[in-house]
């Protein structure tokens, strides 16, 4: 029986779980938003920017391991976004991009239509460097296969993909897609002797420690790796990317490492371990690379999605969670080492209670924060790069979501709106005043969307981060926004928080609103988080010197 693209493409998301589809329309991918209106499965949920609809589907994807979908029209709309999509295949998110097209009549007759930049196929090959599968569905004999292994893609290898749909395939007739499914080869043999080698290495060490990565999110491993890490008895850590996937109020977790950066007791654990497990993630310039020569092949194992590495010994096509279901089949791994775990140290800001009287500094805000969701553990942290970012590191949430490797601004509104559309979760939000100018304004669309997350802007009138490298530079001022006035117009709350009194107030006040809050926290230019401190001292030492 003949099917037609759209029907095939609409059954074949709604049987990998999609419910929502992000984006804006346009006049290529009209026709696809009438036939998504009409079929009615899916929530369309439309933001006014491209780059926020990619970070939207990116937040939704994440907080629900699923996959996350954007449908944006051709060129204005499809290349705006590519920064969102660079994001998500940086950062390991399996997003599924809908782009509308030119027809095949257009194609055929050669004249340039609007939205085109240098020829037809300009956008397939700019999205060919930013996912990992790309096609045109321009033929109705291969349009399904193409469907069908592109979301293969996405949920197997947990990163975008790209499908351009022209405007007169769909309603088109296609074939059928050949049967076989996208099988990714296991080494069984190499898995056996990855973990063999792992236990031994394990085992034998006096002070091994387990550091957790992204990919244990993205796979879903989160409580397998959890039941491993008690098994063994061991401190963990995570690394900056992989803030949040093992919950930060367990009692193993010893907190989030970050090379020199880290509190001394958090080096002094992790970089006199004879064995450091990194599970599901590579070592990058932003994080663990920044003390990398303190992490060499004599005491550092790497596990990532399809690879492990044990001192000079590479094993290839060993799936991570076929490395972790054997290392916990392993009985003679059960706590031996149950005396190794330290207690977490305390950030800075936990280390004592302020007055509610003291004004506010970021400090205070890690202090504030942390109280909050200390008194709500539910609630996910979603937070935009910047010195927010690295004040993150110190806030206790066990679900966090940022991006820590791309470390591109604008993220955090969109995120936390796919975040909570999809999963219904309410999130605390830590955004700086530079990064909501760029995407902040898509908060306005927070109560058609049944949304309130609770914002934290740190306004400093500047890209503080950047000032942070070069203090006497004159080129990172912003320009002064009246936040809170703003929420106001735009349907939420809006408060000024210049005390941590007032902080703390506005904060359990938004708990019980309804509508979004939005709180702004006035901050001295100059006052930046103990972490960013010390990020920038050493990065500037490692780059610039």
């Amino acid at each position: 029986m003949a099917t037609t693209l759209r029907s095939f493409l609409f059954d074949q998301l709604w049987q990998r779980g999609v419910r929502h589809i992000f984006g804006i329309p346009g006049d290529f991918v009209l026709n696809l938003y009438e036939a998504l209106e009409r079929d009615g499965r899916f929530a369309l949920v439309r933001l006014s920017h491209e780059p926020a609809v990619g970070f939207a589907a990116d937040g939704c994807a994440r907080i629900t391991g699923g996959l996350g979908v954007c449908c944006v029209t051709y060129g204005a709309g499809g290349l705006n976004m590519v920064n969102s999509v660079a994001c998500a295949y940086a950062e390991e998110s399996p997003l599924v991009v809908l782009s509308g097209g030119p027809g095949r009549i257009e194609k055929r007759a050669g004249m340039p239509v609007h939205h085109e930049v240098k020829s037809f196929d300009s956008q397939l090959r700019v999205y060919v460097e930013v996912t990992e599968y790309s096609a045109i569905l321009d033929d109705p004999r291969t349009a399904a296969a193409h469907v069908a292994r592109a979301l293969d893609v996405a949920v197997k290898m947990k990163r975008p993909v790209y499908l351009e749909i022209p405007r007169d395939m769909v309603e088109a007739e296609i074939d059928d897609p050949p049967e076989a499914a996208l099988e990714l080869a296991t080494d069984t043999g190499a898995v056996a002797e990855a973990v063999a080698e792992i236990a031994e290495r394990l085992l034998e060490a006096e002070h091994p420690v387990l550091i957790v990565g992204v990919e244990v999110h993205r796979f879903q491993l989160r409580d397998r790796v959890v039941q491993l890490a008690e098994r063994l008895g061991v401190p963990v850590a995570s690394s900056f990317l992989g803030r949040g996937v093992f919950p930060t109020r367990h009692p193993q977790f010893a907190g989030t490492y970050l090379g020199v950066v880290s509190p001394p007791t958090l080096r002094d654990v992790v970089e006199n371990s004879d064995c450091v497990l990194l599970l599901g993630e590579l070592i990058s310039d932003t994080s663990l690379g920044v003390s990398a020569k303190r992490l060499t092949e004599s005491n550092l194992i790497i596990c990532v999605a399809r690879e492990v590495f044990v001192g000079h010994h590479r094993y290839h096509d060993t799936p991570l969670e076929r490395v972790v279901s054997g290392l916990l089949d392993v009985p003679s791994l059960g706590r031996a080492h149950a005396a190794a775990v330290p207690a977490p140290a305390p950030s800075v800001a936990e280390s004592s209670r302020s007055p509610d009287s003291a004004p506010m500094n970021v400090l205070r805000l890690i202090e504030g924060a942390n109280e909050f969701v200390g008194a709500h553990p539910e609630v996910p942290l979603v937070s935009d790069t910047g010195d927010c970012l690295f004040a993150a590191v110190e806030i206790r949430s066990n679900d966090c979501v940022a991006p820590a490797y791309y470390a591109t601004m604008g993220f955090a509104i969109p995120a936390a709106l796919g975040l909570q559309v999809a999963s219904g979760r309410r999130p605390l939000v830590l955004v700086g005043d530079g990064a909501f100018q760029m995407t902040g304004p898509e908060i306005a669309h927070a109560a058609a969307l049944g949304c309130n997350p609770i914002v934290v802007l740190l306004n400093n009138a500047r890209w503080e981060m950047l000032q942070a490298f070069y203090p006497h530079a004159t080129y990172n001022d912003t320009v002064s926004w009246p936040f809170a006035r703003l929420a106001e117009l735009w349907g939420g709350r809006g408060v000024v928080a210049a005390t941590l009194g007032e902080f703390r107030a506005a904060l359990r006040a938004a708990w019980d609103e309804p509508r979004f809050t939005l709180i702004e926290v006035p901050l001295a230019k100059g006052d930046i988080s103990p972490v960013l401190s010390r990020f920038v001292a050493a990065f500037k030492e490692r780059v610039y010197r």
